[in-house]
């Protein structure tokens, strides 16, 4: 499907149960809704969509459901929120006051959006409950051909007595090739965290400059990779290389200063096992276990934690979301610019 009729597509069925906008420049469409703040559509050089988008996502819309697709905001940890029964890791659920929240778009041109809303979740460990506002400024800062860089500024401020991560995940497609590779830039000797339970060596190298993670919607698995075993203290990246068609590459990429520094400010922990240590960065991959009839995969940002002063809560962050397509060796090219990556191992 060629960029313009998926986009127009996509964006009547956002405008029929709530409010799109379409930032534009050159050959560069980015969709956003209003409802979930999400931005749902990564449009270049009329290519399909670099975002997954469920395809039922007129069913998600019209049932108040969360699996939309796209790049979307959350918090962490997930144990507190997500989980009726926090201490087993059973009855998983999304709190509607997280996604979608009640949000309003406040302000949009064709280069930025902004949005504001109300967030709220109880926390099902300290049986507290968190209730506050978000915002979320979305920027299309630079772009031409075959590339655009998103600047994307996260914003909490609430009521709660611990902290919290903001917890940006991104929803990417299934590779034209069957399966997609996640590359996450680390020191030598990096260890890996697996949040669900052992990853199969067939899906996760650990090289001497990064960790490669296979996405193919066929195993469930989470990867995380703790800040310590990033290059640099708050600085974080991860990438998501595919193809779209059969001459054609993709890559998507978040990375950010606002990373957290140690274990103190990760707060997400392992289903596994509680007592590994917790990432900063993460990846999943879907599978018919959990979701039988869809296949995705998420790249991950978990942000510095908010702040906490008598009992209120406050976090501003931001990080870049960063395209490229073309052909497989300008895109590692980029890659290895971009991220310092060297002959990344892909699946």
């Amino acid at each position: 499907m060629s960029d313009g009729s998926e986009l127009d597509k996509l964006l009547e069925l956002v405008n029929a149960y709530s409010r799109g906008v379409v930032l534009e420049d050159g050959g560069c469409r980015v969709l956003i809704s209003e409802r979930g703040a999400r931005v749902l559509g990564l449009f270049l050089d009329s290519k399909p969509n670099l975002l997954w988008v469920n395809p039922k996502v007129e069913k998600i819309f019209s049932e108040g459901g969360w699996n939309l697709g796209g790049l979307r905001l959350w918090i962490s940890p997930e144990r507190n929120f997500f989980y009726k029964k926090p201490e087993t890791f059973d009855e998983w659920f999304c709190p509607e006051g997280i996604d979608p929240g009640d949000y309003r778009l406040t302000r949009a041109d064709s280069k930025a959006v902004f949005l504001e809303g109300r967030i709220s979740a109880y926390d099902h460990i300290l049986e507290a409950q968190l209730s506050g506002y978000a915002y979320r400024e979305i920027r299309l800062l630079e772009s031409d051909k075959g590339y655009l860089r998103l600047r994307i500024r996260e914003g909490i401020i609430g009521e709660y007595p611990a902290r919290v991560n903001p917890w940006v995940l991104a929803q990417v497609p299934m590779s034209y090739a069957g399966a997609g590779t996640v590359i996450i830039p680390t020191k030598k000797n990096a260890e890996p965290i697996h949040y669900f339970g052992e990853i199969p060596k067939d899906r996760l190298r650990v090289l001497a400059n990064h960790i490669s993670f296979k996405i193919d919607g066929e195993y469930v698995s989470k990867l995380g990779v703790k800040p310590e075993d990033l290059r640099e203290p708050g600085l974080g990246a991860i990438a998501y290389l595919f193809r779209i068609d059969k001459r054609t590459w993709a890559s998507l990429i978040l990375k950010s200063q606002n990373i957290p520094l140690s274990q103190e400010d990760c707060l997400d922990v392992a289903k596994a096992d509680p007592n590994l240590p917790r990432a900063a960065i993460q990846s999943y991959n879907s599978g018919p276990e959990a979701f039988p009839d869809i296949k995705f995969g998420e790249i991950e940002l978990q942000l510095a934690p908010t702040i906490n002063i008598s009992g209120r809560i406050f976090a501003s962050a931001e990080y870049d979301v960063i395209a490229f397509i073309g052909r497989k060796n300008m895109i590692l090219n980029k890659l290895r610019r971009t991220l310092n990556v060297a002959r990344p191992k892909l699946y």
